[in-house]
């Protein structure tokens, strides 16, 4: 029989070997392998909960162990190991104490003999039969368990934090997904019953492995000495807890105005690019961000099983949750970089990681620290971030769709005007009151060109590079050229079907599922050569000045063309992708 237990490193299981020998002349244990203090304590709660079981256990306290844990390079820091530990000492009490209970029974049956004859020693002696008659029956009970241990050569995963009081089995606070999910062929993987729909949505995938559920310390044991049938995980939509993530979700009706920005915010989810909303409070900036994750298409079994671990590695996950619905999560200013990206001690996934395959909407994102928002470079490249500490590096997966927002500056009111007659307000100041034709309108903005320039400007370059879209959102934008008048539900089909093409256009590479996945030039290939020629025209006269821009126009144009069902870029296709992504808007170009 070979017992593992498994830790967390990231969002990432790992297995550890126990191995476990008894010391003479020796109390309490040695765990080796890097133990922290958590796991060192779950040698005290292993013992107190093997007492709870009673008997013939009561020695075990009394004597002396080592514990090896393997791998010994990596430190270990789960409550999680404490049921593998106390089945080592279960274990190691078995295979070595049957010499030492012989001779306590032979020197307890001495001494009977020269009392035995003594009348006056009758209370002793009843004393002594029944100590003996305790070790015999101890002595008969570990031979039988020695015997069924010998028999049992399965691997068995175990996994849960011990109760000092009753030995009753939790799940550990944080990493019980990824435990369990390192779990290797042929394996009998033992969980805590609050973890039971966590094991069935893992044993979709691991067909080769037998998982089931324990209530205590009592049980385990009685399943590893087939004493009794073990009871199998099964996943009951009555116990399952599908974990809310998301707040009210609002239809994309209910958002009045704001063609251009619903148009555009369609285009970021369908290819996954990340998209600025820039516009005074108020105009419907966090609504529509809020709208999108309902248009996002449901995720598959592997994205499914990737967001369960983040959020079980956070310690999200409490008893029998789940996470089936895709994320949102929302950042402000205030947030710190332990909070945004991960840290602390023990390490945990920060905001981006949670946001992972959902989107993270960024309020403000220009009034920011700048050191943080440019530490967003880093995520938005590689959908990876690292954490680098003297013994270990994490690495956390975190593709996500930036949806950031911000006022055009200080007052909010850039390029609005009003009707100083009727009070109307109007988006740009090429527009005419109906009411007052001649009459002049006035700026709503209050800043100064210099205030505007410094307000806009706090976020880089390099940054503002890896955000696609840039769109002004004001329900005063009375511009015709997009029309936007469809509900979540039609929206949702458009984005799925563009997806399902994109899927099969890059199926040969694994690592892209969405046109804002491709790093390179690579989707220049099968484009027109007057599409190629039409984008150099465009670049020379806009006076685009990276390659980054350039790739990135094709990209945005391609995720129109597969919106619109069509199966090659077309001219106004690349006119949208340049209009979308404010190449063209001065605040855009300026910033």
């Amino acid at each position: 029989m070979e017992i593992y237990g498994a830790d967390i490193s990231g969002i990432e299981g790992q297995l550890i070997r126990f191995k476990a020998v008894r010391e003479e002349n020796k109390h309490g244990a040695t765990l080796l392998g890097l133990a922290q203090k958590v796991v060192r304590e779950g040698y005290v709660r292993a013992v107190k909960a093997i007492e709870s079981l009673g008997g013939e256990w009561d020695v075990v306290n009394n004597q002396g162990y080592t514990i090896d844990l393997h791998p010994a390079e990596t430190p270990k820091s789960s409550s999680g190991l404490d049921l593998p530990i106390a089945i080592m000492l279960l274990q190691a009490c078995i295979l070595q104490d049957d010499e030492r209970l012989r001779i306590l029974i032979s020197k307890l049956k001495d001494k009977l003999d020269k009392i035995l004859h003594k009348p006056t020693e009758d209370k002793r002696k009843e004393q002594i039969l029944n100590e003996i008659e305790k070790l015999v029956k101890q002595r008969e009970n570990i031979l039988k368990y020695k015997q069924r241990i010998k028999e049992n050569k399965g691997k068995y995963l175990l996994i849960g934090t011990l109760d000092i009081i009753d030995g009753m089995v939790e799940s550990p606070e944080r990493g019980i997904f990824g435990m369990i999910s390192a779990t290797k062929n042929n394996f009998n993987v033992i969980v805590p019953e609050d973890a039971e729909i966590q094991a069935s949505v893992i044993s979709k995938s691991k067909k080769n492995c037998n998982f089931y559920k324990v209530n205590n310390l009592q049980e385990v044991w009685n399943i590893l000495l087939n004493i009794s049938p073990p009871r199998k995980v099964k996943y009951s939509e009555a116990k399952a807890v599908k974990k809310k993530i998301n707040r009210y979700v609002p239809n994309l009706k209910s958002i009045e105005g704001v063609s251009k920005a619903k148009y555009a915010m369609t285009i970021a989810l369908a290819g996954g690019h990340n998209i600025l909303l820039v516009g005074p409070p108020g105009q419907g900036k966090t609504m529509l961000s809020m709208a999108a994750v309902e248009l996002l298409p449901k995720m598959g079994t592997k994205e499914v099983f990737e967001l369960n671990k983040i959020f079980s590695a956070k310690g999200e996950l409490k008893g029998n949750e789940v996470v089936v619905s895709r994320p949102f999560q929302e950042a402000n200013n205030n947030i710190t970089e332990a909070a945004l990206f991960g840290g602390g001690r023990p390490l945990v996934p920060g905001l981006i990681s949670l946001a992972h395959r959902g989107i993270l909407y960024f309020d403000e994102i220009n009034q920011c620290k700048g050191h943080i928002i440019e530490n967003l470079r880093i995520p938005l490249n590689d959908k990876i971030y690292k954490i680098s500490r003297v013994q270990e590096t994490i690495e956390y997966p975190c593709n996500f769709i930036l949806a950031a927002a911000m006022n055009p500056c200080h007052c909010g009111w850039y390029n609005h005007y009003s009707c100083p007659e009727c009070k109307s307000i109007f988006f740009g100041q090429d527009n005419r009151c109906e009411t007052h034709p001649t009459t002049k309108l006035l700026s709503k903005c209050t800043c100064t060109f210099r205030t505007i320039e410094q307000y806009k400007n706090k976020m880089s370059k390099p940054l503002l590079d890896r955000i696609d879209l840039k769109v002004f959102v004001s329900s005063f934008d009375i511009n015709k050229l997009y029309t936007f008048d469809y509900a979540t539900t039609t929206v949702r089909r458009k984005i799925q079907k563009a997806r399902e093409t994109q899927q099969q256009r890059y199926k040969s590479r694994s690592s892209i599922i969405c046109n804002g996945d491709v790093p390179d030039k690579s989707q220049m290939e099968g484009v027109d050569e007057s599409i190629i020629k039409y984008l150099t025209e465009i670049s020379r006269k806009l006076n685009i000045d990276t390659k980054r821009t350039e790739v990135k126009s094709l990209l945005v144009a391609r995720t129109i063309a597969d919106i619109e069902l069509s199966n090659r870029i077309k001219k106004e296709h690349l006119d949208k992708a340049i209009d979308l992504m404010g190449i063209k808007n001065h605040y855009f170009c300026d910033l």
